[in-house]
C-alpha cells in the first residue's frame, strides 16, 4: 500500500498543476517589433489614444439615451491586446488626464473635470480604465493569440460593471427607475459583441504573423 501511494504521488506531480495564469510573456505589441526603444513604444501608445479619439467622433444615438453607440470599445479591447498591460495602462491614463485636463478627447470632442464627474458617460471612461490593464495582463499571461476572446470579454464585462455602479449612485435624471440594465447596458451588448469580434480577429492576425515569423526564422536556421 504504502509503496502504492509513493508512486501515485509520483505520478501526480509529474503533471504541472493547473492554473488560469500563466507566465508572464511578451505583448503582441513587443512580440512584433522586439526590438523597439522606449521612444517607439511611447510613440505606438500614443497612437493608440488617438484611434480612440478617432473612435469617439463617430457616434450613434439612441432614442432617449444620453450615452452614445461609438467605435470606442473596440479602440479599448485593442489598446490592450496589442499594447499590453504597462503601456496599455500608461495609455488609456494618458487619454483620460488629456480629457480631464480639457483636452477635446473623449466622445464627441467632449472634456473637462464636469463632464469626468457628472455625466452619465463618465462610469464608461472608468470603466476604460479597468478593462485595458485587465486585457493587457490576461494577453501577456496565456491568453493570447487564439484565447485572445476571452480577455476581451472580461474587459467588456469590466466596462459595464463601473458604468451601471455610477449610474445606480448618481443622480443624472437618467435612466429611469427600473431601467438602469435596459437603458445603461442591455441596448449596447449586440454592438459590443460585434465589436469584440472585431478586435480578437484584428490581435489574432497580429499572433499569426508573429508565429508566421518565428516559424520562418527557425526554418532558415535548419
Amino acid at each position: 500500500m504504502i509503496i502504492k501511494a509513493i508512486q501515485a504521488k509520483e505520478i501526480i506531480f509529474q503533471f504541472p498543476p493547473f492554473s488560469i495564469i500563466g507566465p508572464k510573456s511578451l505583448s503582441l505589441m513587443d512580440a512584433l517589433f522586439p526590438s523597439l526603444s522606449t521612444i517607439h513604444r511611447v510613440g505606438i501608445s500614443l497612437f493608440f489614444v488617438t484611434l480612440l479619439v478617432l473612435f469617439g467622433r463617430a457616434t450613434f444615438y439612441l432614442p432617449d439615451n444620453p450615452v452614445p453607440i461609438t467605435f470606442q470599445t473596440a479602440g479599448v479591447l485593442l489598446m490592450g491586446g496589442v499594447l499590453g498591460f504597462r503601456w496599455g495602462i500608461f495609455a488609456i491614463l494618458v487619454y483620460y488626464i488629456l480629457g480631464m485636463a480639457g483636452v477635446p478627447v473623449f466622445k464627441d470632442g467632449a472634456n473637462g473635470w464636469l463632464y469626468v464627474t457628472n455625466s452619465a458617460t463618465a462610469g464608461y471612461l472608468l470603466g476604460f480604465i479597468l478593462a485595458v490593464p485587465l486585457i493587457g495582463f490576461l494577453s501577456q499571461h496565456g491568453w493570447e493569440r487564439g484565447r485572445i476572446l476571452w480577455p476581451m470579454l472580461l474587459g467588456n464585462i469590466s466596462i459595464y460593471i463601473p458604468a451601471l455602479i455610477w449610474l445606480n449612485y448618481m443622480n443624472l435624471g437618467w435612466p429611469v427607475e427600473g431601467e438602469l440594465f435596459s437603458s445603461g447596458m442591455y441596448v449596447f451588448i449586440p454592438g459590443d459583441l460585434v465589436k469584440l469580434m472585431i478586435a480578437s480577429m484584428i490581435v489574432g492576425v497580429g499572433w499569426t504573423l508573429v508565429d508566421h515569423r518565428s516559424k520562418n526564422q527557425k526554418s532558415s536556421k535548419n
